[in-house]
C-alpha cells in the first residue's frame, strides 16, 4: 500500500485559500460600496468583485467535495480519505474506473485530475501538487482497463504540438 498526501503548505491553500481571497475582496468591496452613490461607474468593480467571490467559493466547494487529502493505492484499488467536508472513506477499484480527465490526463501540465468510478458513481480528484502524484498517475494508468488507458494515450498524442511546417 502506497500513501499519497499533500504537504502542509498545499493542504492549507486547498483548505483555506478561498477564505483569504474572500476576505481580501470584501475589504476592497467595502469602500467601493460606500462610494456607489457618488459615482455609478463604481458599480462595475463592485459587480466584478461579487462575481469573483461567488466563482472562487463555488470552485472551492466543488474541490471540498471531490479532493481527498490522503490517497492509498495498492494492486486492486485506491482508498480516498481525509476530505474537507466529508468524513467518508471511498474505495475505488481500478476495474470500476470509467474515465480519467483533467490535468495530465488531458495533456495539461497543471490542474485537477479526476477519476470517475462508474459502478459506484463516485468522482475523486487530486492535484499534481500531491507528493509523488506522478507515481499515482502511473499506478492508475497501469491498472485501469485498456480501453481507458488507450483513450488517455490517444488524447495525449492528439494534444502534442507539431513543429512548424510539419503535418500529421
Amino acid at each position: 500500500m502506497q500513501v499519497f498526501t499533500y504537504n502542509i503548505f498545499y493542504r492549507l491553500i486547498y483548505k483555506f485559500g478561498n477564505i483569504l481571497i474572500t476576505i481580501l475582496l470584501l475589504i476592497y468591496l467595502i469602500p467601493v460600496a460606500l462610494n456607489l452613490d457618488k459615482s455609478l461607474i463604481l458599480i462595475i468593480p463592485f459587480v466584478v468583485s461579487l462575481i469573483i467571490i461567488y466563482y472562487v467559493n463555488k470552485k472551492y466547494l466543488d474541490f471540498y467535495k471531490i479532493v481527498p487529502y490522503k490517497i492509498e493505492a495498492d494492486d486492486d484499488k485506491i482508498i480516498c480519505s481525509d476530505f474537507s467536508l466529508r468524513k467518508k472513506v471511498f474505495t475505488i477499484y481500478y476495474k470500476d474506473m470509467e474515465s480519467l480527465t483533467g490535468g495530465i490526463f488531458d495533456a495539461k501540465h497543471r490542474g485537477l485530475m479526476k477519476v470517475y468510478d462508474g459502478k459506484n458513481k463516485i468522482c475523486i480528484g487530486f492535484f499534481d501538487r500531491m507528493t509523488n502524484s506522478n507515481k499515482l498517475v502511473t499506478i492508475i494508468l497501469s491498472k485501469v482497463d485498456k480501453k481507458i488507458y488507450d483513450e488517455v494515450i490517444d488524447h495525449l498524442q492528439s494534444k502534442k504540438v507539431m513543429p512548424k511546417g510539419k503535418n500529421k
